[in-house]
């Protein structure tokens, strides 16, 4: 563009020097026509602004983290007038779009359209906007550029993914539960291995999650124990790109502890801060696709904070008996630290899953006596653990 706009300069000046020293119909038809291209190639565009149609649409608004969704898209050009440069930019922050590419030019003979099938990927869980983001137009001359924003953007519902794993960073999920329940101080319950048929009321969760299998008691009066699940909902920051990837994570890993422990039998209750402090509860994968989607519509928030959960769980009555808590987090302080030491010194066993970048951002937890950690990265893969 650059180029054309030099030498359409250096051709004016030189028919301005011919006007000005041999004048004549030719080098005046001439100079008026070249001082015309620049006003003529703006009304073009403005033509095309006025009457370029984009049509797009996914196979369905409502999608799931990595499963890729049929998306089409037509330009349309319904006017007498060709459209020599079309190029059509997409979403890539949240979404990818395979196949295409943002440099791609089209051009559109007058009454014609374009069409293109494809596949769109949605990285994140949460609601954005995706497809097209913006349109980029040129004249015949390549003089001038508009770069506009789709008037028409479509905005996806995005559900976190289910990943079925044994892992969460580089420990294996029945060390911790097992590694967890062997520290407890309370005194055995007599259990055998669980025979289908046998009274469900008499698992014992505790045996259980110690051996990692599904264990029924002998002896009967022993308290009914779960493990829970306790899910921040705080939202830092203010832009999409700074806690989208972490609030995807951390849905992604109740949903894979949850379904870990499910598949084992092992009961388990996940409590969240919203409206109101909330707990849900799932014994075996039969009705994981309620618990699923009662997931997927948690909301987080810069009211839901570390604070108010914190209170909200030391009031609760049952999660101190517990045989061990999940405490899923994506950022750190004085409020969550006072958390963990509360847990702490009821001897509660706690494994901390910090989802963050780096090192540097995780609790020191070397004084507490009851308390693991496992880091997660937001972008990395799921079940690798963090760099150094």
């Amino acid at each position: 563009m650059r180029k054309n706009r030099i030498i359409w300069f250096c051709l004016w000046v030189l028919s301005l020097v011919g006007i000005s020293f041999r004048g004549g119909a030719v080098t005046y038809g001439f100079f008026i026509a070249l001082t015309l291209v620049p006003p003529v190639s703006l009304l073009y565009l403005l033509a095309v602004y006025a009457m370029f149609h984009i049509y797009q649409e996914p196979e369905r608004r409502f999608v799931t983290v990595n499963e890729p969704v049929r998306y089409r898209f037509a330009l349309v050009n319904e006017c007498p007038l060709q459209f020599v440069s079309i190029r059509v930019r997409f979403f890539s922050s949240f979404s990818s779009i395979t196949d295409l590419d943002d440099e791609t030019e089209y051009e559109l003979r007058p009454h014609t359209r374009i069409e293109k099938e494809t596949r769109l990927i949605c990285r994140y869980r949460g609601e954005y906007e995706i497809g097209i983001r913006e349109i980029e137009i040129q004249d015949y001359f390549r003089l001038f550029r508009i770069r506009y924003r789709n008037k028409e953007c479509i905005h996806a519902v995005v559900k976190p993914q289910l990943i079925m794993t044994d892992t969460l960073g580089d420990i294996a999920l029945c060390d911790a539960v097992r590694d967890s329940a062997r520290s407890k101080s309370e005194p055995d319950v007599l259990a055998r291995a669980y025979v289908s048929g046998d009274d469900r009321r008499l698992i014992s969760w505790k045996q259980s999650a110690r051996t990692g299998s599904l264990m029924t008691r002998i002896l009967t009066g022993a308290d009914h124990q779960e493990i829970a699940v306790i899910t921040d909902t705080f939202r830092q920051g203010r832009e999409q790109a700074d806690f989208l990837p972490a609030e995807n994570r951390v849905l992604e890993v109740t949903l894979a502890i949850a379904y870990y422990l499910s598949r084992s039998r092992i009961c388990t209750a996940a409590y969240h801060l919203g409206a109101a402090f909330t707990r849900l509860t799932v014994e075996d994968t039969r009705k994981f696709e309620e618990f699923y989607e009662a997931v997927s519509e948690i909301r987080f928030s810069s009211l839901y904070s570390h604070r108010l959960l914190r209170e909200s769980v030391m009031h609760r009555n049952d999660l101190p008996e517990s045989a061990m808590v999940f405490l899923i987090l994506s950022s750190w302080d004085a409020d969550t630290d006072a958390l963990l030491r509360e847990l702490d010194r009821r001897n509660l066993q706690t494994v901390i899953c910090f989802v963050g970048e780096s090192t540097s951002e995780m609790p020191d937890l070397s004084d507490l006596k009851n308390s693991s950690l496992i880091p997660i990265s937001p972008f990395r893969e799921f079940t690798k653990g963090l760099e150094t």
